[in-house]
């Protein structure tokens, strides 16, 4: 059917209108939908650019072992967070300070040792009341336990053991300290107390590591007796490693071929012990004796101390009823 001039234009306006409606409803779509996606695309590098941190929650010192309670979580951005920042994989670690450090510092791997390693099973706690002791050592302190000889010469007997303070009665014992050893240095310090205690002017004492956190720990070099040598080797509690190293350790030679552990021995140690025997002998039983009588006693003030407490609490508790009955 023929259409006038005037409905053909009508009803191409129209279909020009509707095309003219659907592209700028299609340019309006198409503009939300980059604008979302770049919303989308924003936000997540905004939510990227923030990474889980560590903070600490108090001063530390250096050498000093951190637990989870020391360290709370943080969000912070990647240009504040070190590269080698602790994550979560790090907490089930032994963490110990490198440096001293202050509240809200951002932990990094750089500032902890992360030590992985399990205490063994010959580990053991051992209180010693026979070492001089620095008068600054607290409970926490690195130390090496040495042996220094009446000629000077001076033997680092076990290396880098964190010491305990026993406390008695609400004060630190004054002459005993705690030291977790293996089985294989329990022996060697056991053999240098007894070397100790025969010579006359051998001392045996115990020195601060300054840095724990960041300094090695030391080489042992005090040659044991070829006796606790045999004995540390037959030992099914010591450990193969530390059995191995010891041995190496002690049959090392010099350029010369001389096992230098052994010439020392034989040479320095045993040599001073054998210059007057009868007399080494009453010097390690008067030594071993007053040893035994210290422990006794510490043992016993710690034992009163403990009861004293026990009734300071008992007195505490039957005073607070007996207000809050009169009340």
């Amino acid at each position: 059917m023929a259409t006038n001039p005037m409905q053909r234009k009508a009803r191409n306006s129209f279909l020009l209108g509707m095309l003219l409606m659907l592209i700028i409803t299609g340019v309006i779509i198409a503009f939300l939908i980059l604008q979302l996606t770049n919303m989308k695309k924003e936000e997540k590098e905004l939510k990227e650019s923030y990474v889980k941190v560590y903070t600490l929650n108090k001063d530390v010192d250096s050498g000093e072992e951190l637990t989870s309670s020391d360290f709370t979580e943080a969000e912070v951005t990647n240009t504040t967070a070190p590269t080698d920042y602790l994550t979560p994989s790090d907490l089930g670690t032994n963490m110990i300070a490198k440096i001293s450090m202050t509240r809200g510092t951002i932990l990094s791997k750089e500032m902890v040792y992360i030590d992985e390693t399990v205490t063994g099973n010959d580990v053991r706690k051992q209180e010693y009341n026979m070492l001089i002791l620095p008068t600054d050592l607290v409970t926490g302190d690195y130390v090496d336990v040495r042996l220094m000889l009446p000629s000077g010469v001076d033997y680092i007997v076990v290396a880098k053991k964190k010491v305990e303070i026993p406390n008695i009665a609400g004060v630190d014992s004054t002459d005993t300290v705690s030291i977790e050893l293996s089985e294989d240095e329990i022996n060697m310090l056991s053999n240098a107390i007894v070397d100790a205690a025969q010579i006359n002017g051998a001392k045996l004492y115990v020195n601060k590591y300054t840095e724990p956190g960041i300094q090695e720990a030391s080489t042992p070099t005090f040659p044991v007796n070829y006796d606790v040598l045999e004995l540390i080797n037959g030992n099914p509690n010591v450990l193969e490693d530390a059995r191995n190293a010891l041995w190496e350790r002690y049959n090392a030679r010099d350029s010369n071929g001389t096992q230098t552990q052994a010439s020392q021995r034989t040479n320095v140690i045993d040599a001073t012990i054998n210059v007057d025997p009868e007399q080494s002998r009453e010097n390690l039983e008067t030594n071993m004796e007053e040893s035994i009588t210290n422990s006794i006693t510490t043992r016993q003030e710690y034992l009163e101390g403990l009861s004293a407490q026990a009734a300071a609490s008992s007195t505490t508790s039957n005073t607070t009823s007996t207000t809050n009955t009169t009340n």
